[in-house]
């Protein structure tokens, strides 16, 4: 395929990207700021916004496995950004604590089931027409960016509550482009084993613990890096400047990703990510110096834009295309899932006490998946993506 075709399939991907992301940007940076509007503690929101992740390691594989036997992709991806939009939609009536946690349950497990389900699409077509998948990925963190500083913007003008009717806007034309995406055919690969096996193996487990530590030492800044920036008296400009500035570093990773994501060895990017992770979330407690708060959010890039690429890369290489979906499913349910929400009310509870302690439990959480990752280097052998237009997974021991 030439340059040229390339370009042009890829841009219902692109665009799928940038408004997943415009809502990811938007509830990140803005939904806490929203709920605590609404009269919520910390300790509450953190409840509210740690419990859902939790449910995803069931919801997540179970809209990834309807969607892998159904053959609908398109289909699933459009009715469960619909979906996620209707529990949104009734935040605005909502007024009981525990009506929150019921309604944020249902809205996030299914706006974050959209990822690994775009994920899963982008990188058949990455593997079918030899496609850059880190030049499309960066049309999702340029909307994050521009998202987080416009929408800051835009609500130091008008009224928080905003927040919510953004939001919504954001879903349905996730939805509409989710149909937007070209029907891909069907891949053929030889195998005479399950390809569930795959999914039960040690390897596998291991890779998604350590990974997913990595991603989920994430949590205390996602949760509650907004609150603890206005409470250093940051502007809700400046705080979505912050956010954006990291999301600038990792548009540039994937711009010039192409190479890494083919060749180099997915676990020392994973690894280098945790690195990263535990100088980001070490300088981040202990330190309130604007210029150090903004600087160090250039490991953005590292921290979750290399553990990301190596993931995919990792997941691309070896799962079986018949479980592709559930692979990508049961890695982001666990990394976003799991790991984000045991981390989002441990650092509820520790960001009570004082913030810095929540960040140095993230630099804990980086360095234990690095260790993980590291230890899997010893196990799996290096491995080369498989050539387009021939899947031939590379089996994990």
């Amino acid at each position: 395929m030439n340059k040229d075709s390339a370009t042009r399939l890829g841009v219902p991907y692109s665009l799928f990207y940038i408004f997943v992301f415009m809502t990811m940007g938007i509830i990140l940076v803005f939904w806490p700021l929203w709920l605590s509007d609404r009269g919520l503690s910390k300790s509450e929101i953190g409840n509210i916004l740690s419990i859902p992740p939790f449910l995803m390691v069931l919801v997540s594989p179970a809209i990834a496995l309807i969607s892998e036997k159904s053959g609908y992709s398109r289909a699933v991806l459009f009715t469960t950004a619909l979906v996620s939009c209707t529990f949104f939609f009734a935040f605005y009536f909502a007024e009981d604590f525990y009506l929150y946690l019921l309604l944020q349950a249902g809205a996030s497990c299914c706006f974050l089931s959209l990822i690994p389900l775009g994920d899963t699409q982008t990188l058949k077509a990455v593997r079918l027409y030899d496609l850059n998948y880190g030049r499309i990925r960066l049309w999702g963190s340029l909307s994050f960016i521009a998202t987080s500083f416009g929408v800051g913007h835009l609500l130091d003008v008008i009224d928080i509550n905003w927040t919510l009717w953004l939001i919504l806007c954001a879903l349905i034309i996730v939805a509409f482009f989710s149909l937007t995406l070209p029907k891909l055919p069907k891949e053929q690969e030889k195998t005479t084993d399950n390809p569930r096996i795959f999914l039960r193996k040690p390897s596998f487990l291991f890779f998604i613990l350590g990974a997913g530590m990595i991603i989920g030492s994430h949590a205390a800044y996602y949760a509650f890096g907004s609150l603890y920036l206005t409470s250093l008296g940051y502007s809700k400009s400046l705080v979505g400047f912050i956010w954006a500035f990291g999301v600038m570093a990792e548009v540039l990773l994937f711009a010039f990703s192409n190479k890494l994501f083919k060749s180099a060895r997915s676990l020392h990017l994973i690894i280098i990510g945790s690195i990263a992770g535990i100088i980001r979330w070490g300088t981040l407690g202990f330190s309130d110096s604007m210029v150090l708060i903004i600087g160090i959010q250039v490991l953005h890039a590292l921290t979750f834009g290399l553990t990301h690429l190596g993931s995919m890369s990792f997941i691309t290489k070896h799962a079986p295309k018949d479980v592709s979906a559930s692979a990508q499913s049961l890695y982001s349910s666990i990394a976003n899932g799991l790991m984000m929400g045991l981390s989002i009310f441990v650092s509820g509870i520790l960001f009570d006490i004082d913030p810095s302690y929540a960040f140095l439990a993230m630099v804990g959480m980086a360095a234990t998946g690095g260790a993980i990752i590291w230890t899997l280097t010893r196990v799996v052998p290096p491995s080369s993506a498989p050539p387009a237009k021939e899947y031939i997974h590379q089996e994990l021991p």
